[in-house]
């Protein structure tokens, strides 16, 4: 028997229409592995990058907002995304990291600005401060609890994800859902059915990827401080998911950050707060545009805007 029937399809069907607006669908092939990706505009590229159990279609609203100014791309990260996952290599921040790498190149995009969310963040950071020279900004959002106690946070998390998906009861993923927004939006219980069988067909792969980035976040600690490109960063104050570092957290670890933390916001920040972030987000790339226009070198560039921002 069909988990819907044909009532629920036809109202799933008028859910998702015109999910993509004018954003194209399109993928590539990589050693043999089919990877898919979103992408509009044109200009600088600016690439979103989404947290666990998360895709590539939660940043269209933004995306479409960008693309009257920007190339923007948006990437479905194995491991991350529970319908997609690497063939034979374990899912770690290097092996994540040279995958982007190899999807930069293959798009022939030799910098990029970088939009990160949770997990996400975690990956985008590690690349900004292992390929300096391919990243002009950082914008990071909920990063993950991925230090503290050997990575307990993760581990706990996983095992929260694990118990969620053993039940066929739509109450646990309505619930962490909520616990994501700090003002839930309503979401169809059809929706939750058939996001639920899905994520139950993925369980296991996608576990065990969870499990491989949280053994390899050590390498993370380490790289924070060699990051040398503005960096945004952006938490919300009621984040259920991903508890809080503090903003001395990152004047130590990162010196060239910008930091605002949003008052009745969730982890969600890009789907909650898109307004603000928007104007947050513009705002700081419009600073580093003003900025390398009087110089002629982009590192110094970036430099001088830091100076700006710590005074």
């Amino acid at each position: 028997m069909s988990l819907f029937d044909a009532r629920e399809l036809k109202n799933l069907t008028r859910y998702v229409r015109g999910y993509l607006g004018g954003l194209r669908s399109l993928c590539l092939d990589l050693d043999g592995e089919e990877f898919k990706y979103l992408e509009a505009g044109s200009g600088e590229t600016v690439v979103f990058l989404h947290g666990s159990m998360g895709s590539k279609t939660q940043w269209r609203s933004l995306m479409q907002a960008y693309s009257g100014d920007y190339h923007v791309v948006a990437l479905d990260i194995p491991g991350l995304y529970m319908h997609q996952n690497f063939s034979g290599r374990p899912h770690t921040l290097r092996q994540l990291t040279a995958w982007l790498e190899q999807v930069l190149d293959r798009l022939r995009l030799p910098r990029v600005h970088l939009v990160c969310h949770s997990l996400g963040a975690a990956v985008g950071a590690y690349f900004a401060a292992t390929r300096p020279g391919r990243v002009n900004s950082l914008l990071l959002m909920s990063f993950p609890d991925i230090f503290a106690r050997q990575g307990e946070p993760m581990r706990q998390l996983v095992s929260a994800i694990n118990l969620m998906l053993e039940t066929n009861d739509v109450d646990a993923l309505a619930g962490y859902y909520r616990s994501a927004f700090a003002d839930p939006p309503a979401v169809p219980r059809i929706v939750l059915r058939y996001t639920l069988r899905e994520a139950q067909k993925k369980r296991e792969p996608a576990l065990q990827a969870m499990c491989e980035f949280a053994a390899s976040s050590p390498l993370l600690m380490a790289q924070l401080p060699q990051i040398e490109v503005p960096v945004l960063v952006v938490d919300g104050e009621c984040d259920h998911i991903s508890p809080l570092y503090p903003e001395s957290f990152y004047r130590r670890n990162l010196p060239q950050c910008e930091y605002h933390l949003l008052p009745q916001c969730g982890h969600m920040v890009h789907l909650e707060r898109a307004e603000e972030l928007m104007g947050l987000h513009r705002g700081f790339l419009l600073r580093l545009d003003r900025r390398r226009e009087h110089s002629a070198e982009p590192r110094n560039a970036a430099l001088a805007l830091s100076e700006d921002w710590r005074n």
